[in-house]
């Protein structure tokens, strides 16, 4: 499980390589990609138009998803009796591990590590606010994950409600127009953090 689990938190960088290499791969490798491209809803063979655009929403749907998964662990071991909760700590991590990139490209590309650039983004646009809260709580959960820490921060570790909702309202508020698959993302999240409550 814990492997399967790594494979599919590396798959975003491998597809990142892809395509940033897109310019540079082997006319054969080029080729295979534009064929699979038929079949598989991703675009394989192309240099993305906008970097740091492209690295920001890879990294955030990453991290989003990584966190839906490692919401799901409760709820599985209460409804399904199945105890995967050992494994929570490696997905939440790599979740963690998106987020963090995802802030440090706001942080050091975007604005440069200019911090009152960040403090002013931060205070005039309220998704950006609700985002860097959600990072601050996921920062310290990760820094007290450990073994030795989890239980001296365990109550801290509840915080993850709120950061499950700043997540989702900051997911929402960075789209100009909410469609249904925007919604229906949250929708995963929120319904993850309801059946956590239930089981208490």
């Amino acid at each position: 499980m814990r492997i399967l689990i790594w494979i599919g938190a590396l798959l975003p960088i491998v597809y990142a390589l892809l395509r940033f290499s897109a310019e540079f791969q082997p006319e054969w490798l080029h080729g295979f990609f534009m064929y699979l491209e038929h079949f598989v809803p991703l675009t394989l063979s192309k240099f993305p138009n906008d970097p740091l655009k492209f690295l920001t929403n890879l990294s955030g749907n990453s991290a989003f998803w990584l966190l839906a998964l490692t919401l799901t662990f409760t709820p599985v071991r209460v409804f399904l009796k199945l105890n995967l909760i050992r494994y929570r700590r490696t997905a939440g991590l790599f979740s963690f591990f998106y987020v963090l990139i995802h802030a440090m490209l706001f942080i050091g590309i975007d604005q440069e590590f200019h911090i009152h650039g960040v403090i002013h983004e931060v205070v005039t646009k309220p998704f950006i606010a609700y985002g860097m809260g959600a990072f601050i709580i996921m920062l310290t959960m990760a820094l007290t994950s450990s073994k030795k820490l989890f239980g001296m921060f365990r109550t801290w570790h509840r915080m993850v409600y709120i950061a499950v909702v700043l997540i989702v309202v900051h997911y929402l508020m960075s789209h100009k127009t909410i469609t249904w698959d925007n919604i229906a993302m949250g929708g995963v999240l929120i319904s993850l953090l309801v059946l956590r409550l239930i089981k208490r």
